[in-house]
């Protein structure tokens, strides 16, 4: 059973699984995972579930998928090792990193916010760290969402960010994310942008999928967020009548401690690439699992 924050649960509804996402579909999956030998036996039903949700219930996009999802854990171990939350580089890292959830009908916000303006604590591989431990959480969580908003505020980011950022790496990262994790992602929105946001861009947009390009909007303050959701659905930081940020990244850190046996455990979820068959390619640049753009 999965526990969520009394305050948090009054924004994000308890789903159970839709009626199109069947128990024959999870145990066809998990009958298709026990035949490779690669593939990990620690994904439960209810994250099987997830990501026949996140694939439109397609059974060969999860397979697809779940695969993409496993693998990129074993190959992107800079970020998938030494995240226990109790750490002191941890620590620091999740001091400068904020995120919260919001629901807007059908849709879930989550809206991630840097604070570091001086880039005095960031750690580029640290940060990322904070990312994969929020999104192991995110993804546990009872809500099968028709669709996601991701809010990026950019408000405190400089010139000195992209000095001490791995580039490629944080390409293959994105890709993995959008293409790997069970969401249905609609909309990624950068707000309080700054003055170089197009030349940070173009750094990674070259190796993004044309689909993924299409659904990345860039506005110069957070008013511009009234034009395209609901505002009492925001939090109160940005004019709405939702949760404080402040107060729900506290819930959320507190829920990533409550999971640190779980998550000090460097093989969750990751696939054994050494047996992975050969041929058995998890790429799926480019098709980003038939995602309906609005």
């Amino acid at each position: 059973m999965i526990l969520v924050p009394n305050k948090v649960a009054s924004v994000i509804s308890k789903y159970k699984m839709p009626q199109d996402t069947t128990n024959m579909d999870v145990a066809f999956i998990k009958e298709w995972m026990a035949k490779e030998p690669h593939l990990p036996t620690d994904l439960g039903d209810d994250l099987i579930a997830k990501f026949l949700h996140s694939c439109y219930h397609s059974l060969e996009q999860t397979k697809k998928c779940i695969d993409r999802f496993c693998s990129s854990r074993s190959q992107m171990s800079e970020v998938y090792t030494n995240r226990d939350p109790l750490s002191p580089h941890m620590q620091t890292a999740f001091s400068i990193t904020a995120v919260a959830s919001y629901r807007w009908g059908d849709i879930e916000i989550l809206i991630q916010k840097f604070d570091d303006p001086n880039q005095e604590k960031y750690v580029f591989y640290d940060f990322l760290r904070t990312h994969t431990l929020q999104g192991d959480y995110w993804i546990q969580r009872p809500f099968f969402a028709e669709g996601h908003y991701i809010i990026l505020d950019m408000s405190d980011y400089t010139l000195k960010m992209i000095s001490k950022t791995n580039i490629m790496f944080l390409r293959d990262y994105i890709v993995y994310m959008l293409e790997g994790m069970p969401i249905r992602v609609k909309k990624i929105i950068a707000i309080n942008t700054p003055y170089f946001y197009d030349k940070f861009y173009a750094l990674i947009k070259p190796a993004l999928p044309a689909e993924i390009c299409d659904i990345i909007h860039f506005y110069p303050d957070h008013e511009s967020l009234y034009n395209i959701i609901d505002r009492k659905c925001l939090p109160k930081e940005y004019g709405g009548e939702g949760q404080s940020m402040v107060e729900q990244n506290k819930e959320w850190n507190e829920e990533i401690l409550a999971r640190r046996k779980m998550l000090l455990n460097e093989n969750l979820w990751k696939a054994d690439l050494k047996k992975k068959p050969k041929g058995n390619d998890n790429t799926m640049s480019g098709s980003f699992r038939t995602l309906s753009i609005d």
